[in-house]
């Protein structure tokens, strides 16, 4: 199944810190852990109620601009929470990563970054969370195999169990301008978990320098995204 669509979307870098860089005086973010090339944990603390925040990663300096689209969190009742998010393969062995929060509903921004090494702090606890408690992780994909200009292997991470999902490709500068993503695949994650699948490459980005590939929840417009070279891997 192809077809091409259009999703608008806002693409930027997600970096964390351990001390906090925070464009508002009342919100604000610390990082709680980092382990080193897989993950880190934030506390979002006083947070806007009832917004949708995309968060990315992206290379020091940044301030998460134009980088790894991450994740995607619902603020509900707001206040203070902590969540997790994990390390992009593009941004792996990077010594510092940004970290950004940008909302979609007010234009709110939050930066920050982290050293990309095993470090834990032991703050006050967070009361009063009801939403976006720390879970083993929230879906991603890890790249397999790459056959230039023909095929991407791609393993799910952290697929939750009975949910609709679509697979969409792009040129690297095509998802910037948030046009001309391709559908290439559909599924059911079934039992959710890992999973490994082989995309074809559309004919129109045989040539591209880059593909995007994006995962989509049918059921709650969930997207995890992550940029490749248009070469051979490994």
């Amino acid at each position: 199944m192809k077809r091409i669509i259009t999703i608008v979307m806002t693409l930027a870098i997600l970096m964390s810190a351990v001390s906090i860089s925070s464009a508002s005086p009342l919100s604000d973010t610390t990082v709680m852990s980092v382990v080193e090339n897989e993950s880190v944990t934030v506390r979002l603390e006083q947070f806007p109620d009832k917004e949708t925040f995309y968060v990315y990663m992206g290379f020091r300096g940044s301030q998460g601009i134009n980088g790894y689209l991450i994740s995607k969190i619902a603020t509900n009742d707001g206040g203070t929470f902590l969540a997790k998010f994990l390390i992009p393969e593009g941004l792996k062995n990077e010594d510092i990563i940004a970290i950004r929060f940008e909302s979609m509903d007010s234009n709110v921004v939050w930066y920050n970054w982290f050293y990309n090494e095993t470090a834990y702090s032991n703050p006050a606890p967070v009361s009063g969370t009801t939403y976006n408690n720390l879970k083993p992780g929230f879906p991603t994909f890890n790249l397999i195999k790459f056959v230039k200009g023909q095929s991407i292997t791609v393993q799910t991470k952290y697929f939750p169990a009975d949910e609709r999902w679509a697979v969409f490709l792009n040129s690297g500068s095509g998802a910037k301008s948030n046009k001309g993503w391709i559908e290439v695949n559909g599924f059911d994650s079934s039992e959710g978990g890992v999973m490994t699948m082989t995309l074809g490459i559309p004919s129109s980005l045989q040539y591209a320098e880059n593909i995007a590939v994006m995962f989509y929840n049918v059921d709650d417009g969930f997207r995890t995204y992550d940029l490749y070279l248009n070469q051979h891997y490994p």
